[in-house]
């Protein structure tokens, strides 16, 4: 019995001990995806997201984490970015999307980088309360790189941060107005574009005018021939006009010699 009561607390322990081996063997990969903090954001409310990488590249020891050299962060259209915090060792640059929202906000070291940065941004979500949205986000170091992007709907090997929306928050200032001028004018800009690639696409002008100039050079060049061509004929008409008319001299000189010879050998015939 002593035995029995002995054992009975060591099998308890040792069940207790893999239990919790197991949760936290299913918790690590979790809480090593990047992730936003409280996994929570109301709609419709100016909110501060922070947006943790967890960890490094190329391990889950700390020592042995590549840093992170550049993050990306593609801006889904149900969530609106109003501005970006600076962080310390790495620079901002947001690259803007349709004037509803979209875009990509990138994260560059300006230095050697940490393994998990994390960054701070003022968003407002918009949604219904209880949704799950996903967030994709590129990770890269100097030799590995991650693609957080996997879904329910399409999975990948690296999963997105999932953000749950919740109630608007009342305490919260209410989020500013998008700039009217600012949308209209990228719009304004969009527009102009499109414009100019239809009218490119419908009114070809350069080939056009590319081949009516070869065949206008190629009538110019006839029409100048058949006229040296005249003028070459006039000249050498002239030529023999010229000539006829002198040998038309010849002859009635001729003629006219003959004539006079001939009547000064009468007169003298007839005196003798």
């Amino acid at each position: 019995m002593t035995r029995s009561a002995g054992t009975r607390p060591r099998t308890l322990a040792r069940g207790a001990l893999g239990a919790l081996a197991a949760t936290l063997l299913l918790a690590a990969p979790a809480a090593a995806h990047p992730y936003v903090q409280g996994g929570e954001l109301p709609v419709d409310s100016l909110a501060t997201m922070t947006l943790d990488l967890a960890h490094g590249c190329g391990g889950h020891d700390a020592d042995e984490e590549a840093p992170t050299l550049e993050v990306a962060l593609e801006v889904p259209d149900w969530l609106r970015v109003v501005e970006v915090a600076d962080v310390d060792d790495y620079a901002t640059e947001v690259e803007a999307g349709t004037p509803g929202g979209g875009g990509t906000v990138v994260w560059t070291a300006t230095g050697d980088g940490v393994p998990a940065p994390a960054f701070d941004l003022d968003v407002v979500a918009s949604g219904e309360p209880g949704e799950e949205r996903w967030l994709g986000v590129f990770q890269a170091c100097e030799e590995t790189s991650y693609r957080w992007v996997g879904t329910p709907e399409e999975p990948a090997d690296d999963p997105a941060i999932g953000v749950t929306l919740t109630e608007a928050d009342p305490d919260s200032p209410p989020p500013p107005e998008e700039d009217p001028a600012a949308a209209e004018a990228e719009q304004d800009a969009d527009v102009a574009e499109e414009d100019t690639a239809g009218d490119a696409a419908d009114d070809p002008q350069d080939p056009v005018d590319t081949v009516i100039e070869e065949p206008e050079e190629t009538v110019e060049d006839d029409t100048v021939e058949p006229e040296a061509a005249d003028a070459a004929a006039e000249d050498e008409g002239g030529v023999g006009v010229a000539v006829l008319a002198v040998l038309a001299l010849i002859v009635v000189g001729a003629v006219v010699y003959l004539v006079r010879r001939r009547g000064s050998t009468s007169g003298s015939g007839g005196g003798a």
